[in-house]
């Protein structure tokens, strides 16, 4: 409105409820209240009830267009286009229920033909970009299953024929399938049910695009997350090579800015690659690919046979490098040490993490840095690695790179007993060799070894106290 020195007056009952503005999109909700769509579909995201009466409202409800009411604000507009009211436009009728279910369809017949298959899933992407309820209606609709068939499906035909349009059908999948997601209840039986989608998935992790990698080891931490221990237990040495492969780029895209990312997050259709662009932060899938990752490797390496694949595929050194490279992210910090204090049960495994520059470095910075789970895990590393390895060699280790000052602080400060009582352990294993060290100071050394617990803590609070 153009004409500030006139007041118009608008009708009450133009104004939407949440917004207080003139509605652009007028639908009434199943509890009988007129929004304008827009803002209702923002608030259901968040509340599942009416704004207005309360009462339970779903994500997925019918929201049926107020075509009187538009019609009558267009009118009003028109009337007032002299004061400088502009005329709201007759709204696009927005992806909805119809679209979804008749796409469901088309993806059924994928084995029909190609363009089919190409228009299938662009216009699967809009819809599931457009909002939760398009997303629900997919899982409904079993598009889910479908697409991990056809993935499936592609890796055989990429592997047998080579065909670029396989290449990027397989792009547009994996990118949907990370957009919708795998429903709690069916990620259970899934592979269960098809024995080739490991296979496939193992193809993918070891092949060049960095993104489909990534949406292949969240989709894999989805399907292993809730099935039979056999499963994860299974998993074949592809797919461990695959995930360690791709902590390996993560790790070399921290310190540049990675091409692989920027160049996989390309669509071959600019309108779903722009809105695309702006649903998925490809930052924060690499994120969650790390995560899923790492949450893989720690159930992995709860068995023998695992663990020793996972250090001859150089598991150890990638995960110390990655944790060097990060920036002591709490989640991360945590799996990375705990897939390291299993690893390091096995003598390789202790000479590897030994061996590394950073190995001993690392866990001990962050020692009492991140959070009770790190701290625990991190001593417990500490502890396996100085009590089986050569003495002479890891003591070398830790005096050079302050475990031994950080093992000092533990039986100083407040922390929890048990990581007391592993803290003294190993300095009481190594005392002798410790006192070889002339930066070592033995008498301070000899105190925290021979004070109890309580009158290091009364030391520790009352110098905080002055």
């Amino acid at each position: 409105m153009d004409h500030e020195d006139e007041e118009i007056e608008i009708p009450n009952y133009f104004i939407c409820p949440i917004s207080l503005d003139i509605m652009k999109d007028p639908v009434i909700a199943v509890s009988g209240i007129t929004y304008d769509r827009e803002s209702i579909d923002k608030w259901l995201e968040k509340v599942s009830s009416c704004p207005v009466t309360k009462q339970p409202l779903p994500s997925d409800s019918d929201l049926t267009p107020n075509h009187t009411l538009r019609r009558l604000i267009q009118h009003w507009c028109v009337e007032n286009a002299t004061l400088g009211v502009v005329r709201i436009p007759t709204p696009r009728v927005p992806p909805g229920k119809p679209n979804v279910v008749e796409e469901i369809k088309n993806l059924k017949k994928f084995g029909d033909e190609a363009l089919g298959r190409e228009d299938t899933l662009k216009k699967l992407e809009l819809l599931a970009i457009d909002g939760e309820t398009n997303r629900r209606l997919m899982h409904e609709g079993g598009v889910h299953r479908s697409l991990i068939l056809f993935i499936v499906k592609c890796t055989r035909e990429e592997e047998e024929e080579g065909q670029r349009r396989i290449k990027e059908q397989l792009d547009e999948s994996l990118r949907l399938l990370h957009l919708i997601g795998v429903p709690l209840n069916d990620a259970r039986t899934i592979l269960m049910e098809n024995d080739r989608i490991l296979d496939s998935l193992s193809l993918v992790l070891n092949q060049q695009n960095f993104l489909n990698k990534a949406y292949i080891i969240v989709l894999l931490r989805n399907l292993t997350e809730n099935t039979s221990s056999h499963i994860v237990e299974r998993l074949n040495e592809e797919i461990l090579k695959g995930i360690i492969g791709f902590l390996k780029e993560v790790v070399s895209s921290f310190n540049r800015a990675s091409p692989n990312v920027s160049d996989t997050a390309q669509s071959s259709n600019p309108r779903v690659r722009n809105k695309v662009h702006s649903k998925l932060d490809y930052t924060l899938v690499i994120k969650q690919a790390v995560t899923a990752a790492l949450m893989i490797l720690l159930e992995t390496s709860s068995w023998s046979r695992n663990k020793h694949i996972l250090i001859e595929l150089g598991a150890v050194s990638q995960l110390i490098e990655l944790e060097i490279s990060s920036a002591g992210e709490k989640r991360a910090t945590e799996l990375v040490l705990g897939v390291l204090s299993r690893l390091c049960c096995c003598t390789n495994g202790r000479a590897e993490i030994l061996a590394h520059g950073g190995g001993l470095a690392i866990v001990t910075k962050r020692l009492l840095g991140v959070s009770i789970a790190a701290d625990d895990r991190a001593l417990s590393i500490l502890s396996t690695v100085s009590k089986f390895s050569p003495e002479k060699a890891v003591v070398e280790e830790m005096v050079c790179v302050g475990t031994v000052e950080k093992l000092c602080t533990v039986l100083r400060v407040d922390c929890g007993l048990s990581l007391k009582e592993k803290a003294k352990e190993i300095l009481s294993d190594h005392f002798d060799e410790l006192k070889k060290f002339p930066c070592i100071d033995v008498r301070l050394l000899t105190k925290l070894l021979s004070s109890s617990q309580e009158d290091l803590l009364a030391e520790f609070y009352s110098k905080l106290n002055v």
